[in-house]
């Protein structure tokens, strides 16, 4: 994984999977930059699913009686979004390979001891 600045982030290809980043904390999950959306601005996929209409579940006060409905989610992370302290941590396609795996070896977890 490498950290980068948001001028060295600007020139990374689309594709890439990344998270904000600061020195103090990890600001967000994690993203994928998906398509150019102007000069210093692009579209982010997010890895992780968002929960559906979550304003339907009065603030999440009865969250457990609920299965909740998840779905993708692609917005605009512009480098101007951010402090000037944000940094970009971005992982290598090696790395990448390995949250696929571990994610299909959870899945076939889930699948032989949930019958």
């Amino acid at each position: 994984m490498r950290i980068l600045t948001a001028e060295e982030f600007n020139k990374e290809p689309y594709g890439i999977v990344y998270i904000n980043f600061t020195p103090e904390m990890y600001v967000g999950e994690p993203k994928i930059k998906s398509e150019p959306r102007g000069e210093s601005s692009w579209w982010a996929t997010d890895v992780l699913p968002w929960v559906k209409d979550d304003e339907e579940f009065d603030e999440w006060k009865k969250f457990k009686e609920y299965e909740l409905e998840t779905e993708g989610f692609c917005t605009d992370d512009a480098t101007y979004n951010h402090d000037d302290n944000c940094l970009y941590v971005v992982f290598s396609k090696q790395e990448v390979k390995g949250i696929i795996n571990r994610l299909i070896d959870s899945l076939y977890k889930c699948e032989k001891y949930n019958k």
